[in-house]
């Protein structure tokens, strides 16, 4: 299972924000244990409205669970999974997801 996690611009900590405005993602494959992937940028953080819901599908059409602090009013058109853990360290959102995975 892939799993986006929002971001925070400048530390390892889960995005405050709406996920969709998270300035980066870390992408991580989850298995017996989590490996990080990569670090996406989100080059529609700033964008509000319009046609955003479906680039922020696009950018993360690889993902199965998304994963953030909160998750804004376009955050159910396309069914997608998330997970809300609030503005935690990314270690602490990582340990979250586990214990909801069982």
């Amino acid at each position: 299972m892939r799993v986006a996690i929002a971001l925070h611009k400048e530390k390892e900590a889960v995005y405050p924000g709406p996920f969709g405005h998270a300035p980066r993602f870390a992408i991580y494959e989850l298995g017996e244990e989590a490996r990080l992937l990569e670090i996406r940028p989100n080059p529609y953080a700033a964008l509000e409205g319009g046609d955003k819901p479906e680039k922020m599908r696009a950018l993360l059409q690889d993902v199965d669970l998304r994963v953030g602090a909160r998750f804004g009013h376009h955050a159910h058109p396309g069914g997608f999974r998330r997970l809300e853990v609030g503005a935690v360290s990314l270690e602490e959102a990582l340990a979250q997801l586990r214990a909801s995975l069982g």
